[in-house]
């Protein structure tokens, strides 16, 4: 299965293939035709519910009402149905150009790769429908789909991707190294920023109501401070000494002991606010240090950022796209917008943060420190390539676009109200 777990590796590092490649078939009424390739209408329900699935698997199942999909979502007046619709599309055409471009070439698709689709087919048929097609076809249907519409997709999955290492290579080797940085140039911002949190997390207590320390974020052994606190003849359940304070506390070692934080059945991490006095006073304390910082000084804003958030993981920044999924998505969308050097305060659900957009490191995806933002955390497969190729393609396939036949009238039977939310296929 090497082939199939390098696709599904580049599915899980690009959003776009997250929703699937367009497919070129006969199955179903055409709905757009470029040369010889096809997209027919219950692909693009396929498309469609694959988008949906994404979409509520990230903002939750109160996604799927029709409710929600005419909701206006900004100024423009668009629907969210009418933008997540739009999008798909826009993505399908690019795809069915892609696919025209194969056959153009005269590529085949190795029979190793149509084996490999077949056999994870046949799987999925065992495994989720005890053995049959007629049962896995049901399933299928609310997607609009079916196993023959399925498997098109998966073996035009495949030639995207065949026809990605045919042009650059697959480990990159035809792209010359102008096109990288140009790329991350174009694509990627840099910043870092301070972050006063505007609540508390919750700690595991003791019987006293006190925070315990451990040696280690996941070790079960207290950290115990045994110069100010005094050994008593009580032994804990690892059997260490209990050190205690002069009013019978544990004395924990508060410096190189670390704190749990409680979490929730979802394994978020449980908070509760602060008092509006502490808000206010976290606010003075944000006027101070953006008093402090000055623009352009990236040097003064590094010794900034170790004296007020030395707990910052990231020493040398952040490394963002427009489109990256950020626990603070309004502190992405705004550094977009500021100038390299630019000092800003942007609050999220987080805080408050101070934040300064930085020059990009030359090659910056290349450098180990930086590898958690170019590299995925799900996959362990570097993510900077496969969205490079991505992106070259889409630029080498843009002059076939207006050549795409569109049938508007079947167009209008599928929108992503039509669609349930596919999670799986």
């Amino acid at each position: 299965m090497k082939m199939m777990k390098r696709l599904i590796a580049l599915g899980l590092s690009l959003l776009l293939l997250l929703f699937c490649f367009v497919g070129c078939s006969s199955k179903g009424p055409k709905m757009m035709k470029l040369g010889d390739s096809e997209i027919t209408l219950n692909l693009f329900y396929l498309y469609l519910s694959r988008m949906k699935g994404t979409y509520c698997a990230t903002y939750g199942i109160g996604a799927e009402d029709d409710e929600h999909w005419d909701t206006v979502m900004d100024a423009s007046g668009k629907t969210y149905n009418e933008y997540y619709t739009e999008f798909v599309l826009e993505q399908a055409k690019s795809y069915l150009a892609a696919c025209h471009v194969f056959d153009e070439l005269g590529l085949e698709l190795p029979d190793s790769y149509v084996e490999e689709i077949d056999s994870e087919i046949d799987r999925m048929i065992e495994q989720e429908a005890d053995g049959s097609k007629k049962e896995f076809n049901k399933m299928l249907a609310e997607f609009g789909a079916n196993v023959a519409i399925l498997r098109e997709a998966y073996l035009v999955e495949a030639k995207i991707a065949y026809l990605q290492d045919h042009l650059y290579g697959e480990k990159g080797g035809k792209i010359g190294g102008k096109a990288y940085e140009d790329y991350y140039q174009e694509n990627y911002a840099r910043f870092k920023h301070i972050l006063f949190t505007t609540f508390e997390y919750v700690y595991e207590e003791d019987e006293n109501g006190d925070a315990i320390y451990y040696k280690t974020k996941d070790s079960s052994r207290i950290s115990y401070d045994t110069e100010k606190g005094k050994a008593s003849d009580k032994k804990d359940i690892n059997g260490d000494t209990i050190y205690l304070t002069e009013d019978g506390k544990i004395a924990y070692d508060k410096v190189n002991g670390q704190r749990r934080r409680m979490t929730n059945e979802d394994n978020t991490y449980q908070t509760m606010p602060l008092s509006q006095e502490r808000i206010d006073q976290i606010r003075a304390d944000v006027k101070l240090v953006h008093n402090e910082a000055v623009e352009g000084s990236y040097s003064v804003f590094d010794e900034l950022v170790q004296d007020y958030y030395p707990e910052e993981t990231y020493k040398n920044g952040y490394y963002i796209t427009k489109t990256s999924d950020t626990a603070w998505n309004e502190v992405r969308d705004k550094v977009f917008t500021m100038e390299k050097g630019e000092i800003a305060e942007i609050e999220s659900d987080w805080g408050i943060h101070i934040v300064m957009r930085y020059e990009l490191e030359e090659a910056g995806y290349d450098n180990p420190d930086n590898a958690d933002f170019f590299i995925s955390t799900q996959t362990g497969t570097y993510t900077f390539l496969p969205a490079l190729k991505q992106y070259l393609l889409s630029e080498y396939v843009k002059p076939y676009l207006e050549e795409i036949k569109l049938d508007e009238a079947i167009l209008k039977r599928a929108d992503m109200k039509s669609v349930a939310p596919n999670f799986y296929y």
